[in-house]
């Protein structure tokens, strides 16, 4: 049996899959819940005039902002989002 673990650090193993897909294929949906805990993404009041913003950034920089979005258990882009409201 192997292990994993999600990006968020939760291990996981092959009998966990096994499970999630039975669960997925009986029609019934999930009744376990969320694996873990819900993670922000694109914002929904951001709007139809919401575009994309493109940043280049060399691989320090990534993997710091990577680092510190992953400290707080959020996306790079939600940290960005939270960083520009906070100026």
């Amino acid at each position: 049996m192997s292990k994993y673990s999600d990006v968020n650090g939760t291990p996981f193993t092959d009998e966990d899959i096994d499970q999630w897909a039975a669960e997925a294929e009986s029609g019934q949906g999930y009744t376990d819940g969320h694996v873990g805990p819900s993670v922000p993404g694109r914002p929904i009041s951001v709007g139809t005039q919401a575009r994309p913003f493109t940043l280049r950034l060399d691989a320090a920089r990534r993997a710091k902002l990577d680092e510190a979005a992953r400290e707080r258990h959020t996306t790079p882009s939600q940290l960005m989002r939270e960083l520009i409201d906070a100026l």
